[in-house]
Formats: structure tokens, sequence, C-alpha cells
């Protein structure tokens, strides 16, 4: 049985993912392969469809990789949408106030809970109709992790971690920096800083938190700072930088 996001903090010290940028399982089975413990597969700035979505899953799922899809936006259908092919969880973008916290909630979890659009035929629940424990375990079991990226999310952050359900956030510094003026410059105290205070508040909630790790000495730095899990920048870019490198190595020889 798969497990679930909040499984894998309790089972695993350094639990790291990767945002999925290219609609291709092949790269996400070798992300599963090679030891990544969650995707987050990227519908926010990626090109494709809720087709291409379910065989990204399907391919995280065959090497015990946990697959979590980012939304476009706070939408009732993209969000059924992702867990009713069987997302494990979704990832919200731009969370910025109370409201956009539970509207995310209402969409995400079933009655008496929320509001989500209830069909025990898809995909999340094996096809089977069967829906004894289906709604019950779904709204246990699936992660909402709400991406804190600009100021006004900072600045609702505490209001935030109060709302119920609340169970993981994940910081945007990209998004953030932008939003202070300083585009890009993720090692700005400003940033950093920043980010930090939002992990001490979390882990006083008993909130995972979560960041964006750009190598293995960015990433063992946020884990150092007290951030529960850490995605890895991007398939994508990965690629990109081991291309150069191996260029470079070859041609600059």
């Amino acid at each position: 049985m798969r497990r679930s996001m909040k499984q894998l903090m309790a089972e695993e010290k350094k639990p790291i993912g990767m945002f999925v940028n290219t609609a291709c399982p092949e790269m996400v089975e070798i992300t599963a392969k090679t030891g990544f413990d969650f995707v987050f597969i990227d519908n926010e700035h990626g090109s494709w469809g809720i087709e291409t979505n379910a065989h990204l899953v399907r391919a995280a799922e065959s090497f015990d990789c946990i697959p979590l899809i980012r939304v476009p936006n706070i939408d009732e259908t993209a969000i059924k949408h992702a867990l009713d092919i069987g997302a494990a969880g979704i990832v919200v973008p731009g969370i910025s106030s109370v409201e956009d916290v539970r509207n995310t909630m209402k969409w995400a979890k079933f009655a008496p809970v929320g509001r989500r659009g209830a069909c025990p035929y898809v995909r999340a629940n094996g096809y089977t109709g069967k829906s004894e424990t289906y709604f019950e375990d779904s709204n246990r079991d699936v992660a909402v992790v709400l991406l804190i990226e600009g100021k006004d999310g900072v600045e609702a952050y505490d209001d935030i971690l109060e709302q119920e359900g609340v169970e993981f956030v994940f910081f945007g510094p990209y998004d953030l920096s932008v939003s202070l003026g300083i585009p890009g410059q993720l090692d700005d105290p400003r940033v950093k800083d920043a980010i930090k205070e939002m992990i001490r508040k979390a882990k006083a909630k008993g909130v995972y938190s979560g960041m964006l790790g750009i190598d293995p000495e960015d990433t063992n730095e946020w884990f150092a700072c007290g951030v529960d899990y850490i995605t890895q920048v991007g398939d994508m870019s990965m690629y990109y930088r081991m291309c150069e490198k191996w260029v470079k190595g070859v041609k600059e020889a």
C-alpha cells in the first residue's frame, strides 16, 4: 500500500522530492528509481493536461515514490481531477490569506470537512465503487501542501497556521524574492530570514514545512535550519546542469 506524506515525514530523516517540469513518465521513473521520496508534478508551470498527469502518477507509484500534483490555482475542478486520478496530495500555489486556505480545504476534502465532489469509481479508489472507507481515508491521508510565496502570504502566515486542517506548508523563495523587489536573490537575508522564521513558527504549531533545494549543499543547509522536507528545483534544471557540465568537460578539456 502506498505511503502517505505524513507517513513519509515520520519514517524518513531527510525526505527529498523533485519538481517534475516535463511530461515524461520515464523521467519520473528515473527520479523515483534513484531514491527521491516524492515528486511535485507541476501543473502550474507545466504544459500538459490531466491525461498526462495520470501517467506521471503511475510512473511515480511504480517505484514507490509519492506523487503530488501542483495545481495551477485554487480551482475546484483542478483539485478534484488531481485527487481523483490518484495523486497522494496537491500542492497549491499563491496562498496569501485565510480565505485561500479555507477555499483550498473546501475542494480538497470530502464532506463533512469540505465539499469535494464524491465519486467512488475513480482511480484513487481503485475503480471499485466501494465507498465504506474511501472518503474517510482520503480526508485523513491526502496531503494539502500550501505554498507561501509572497509578502501577502508572509504577512498572513500566523493566521494561516491557525486554520483547521493545515498540516503542510512550502516556501517559494523565487516568488518571495520578486515580491520583495529583489528578484532571484535567494541568499539575501530578507528572503532567508523570512523563511527561517516561518520554519520556526511551523515547527511550533506541529506543521510540516518544506523548502526548495538548489543543490545538495543548499538542501542540507535548509535541513539544518529545521525544515522537514525539501524538493529539488526540477528535473529540467537538473538535466540542464548535467548536460552543461558534460559538454564543458569534453569541449574545454
